[in-house]
């Protein structure tokens, strides 16, 4: 299995199992995750500019509160849609 896709999928299931059981370390660690899946993706020039996870991080930024954690969990939803989206990529291609 490709290592990248360990990664951008690791990020968002911690997260929502964070969320969801309410263990806030758990969820931390997952939107940490997706930091670093978001900043890779920047620096390796794949994202020029992250103006769709700014968008989603602020719209549940405005939604939830605090904001910080509206902030991760736009982060959580942007890399979830981001991890969906390479999985379709590599089975088309036969790679998973």
């Amino acid at each position: 299995m490709n290592p990248a896709l360990l990664v951008t999928v690791a990020g968002p299931l911690l997260g929502a199992g964070g969320w969801f059981s309410q263990t806030t370390w758990l969820f931390w660690v997952g939107v940490a995750i997706c930091v670093v899946t978001l900043f890779l993706n920047m620096a390796s020039g794949v994202m020029k500019l992250p103006v769709l996870p700014v968008l989603f991080m602020a719209i549940a930024a405005g939604l939830l509160s605090p904001w910080h954690v509206g902030l991760g969990v736009g982060l959580i939803a942007w890399t979830a849609l981001e991890a969906v989206g390479e999985v379709i990529g590599l089975r088309k291609e036969g790679r998973l």
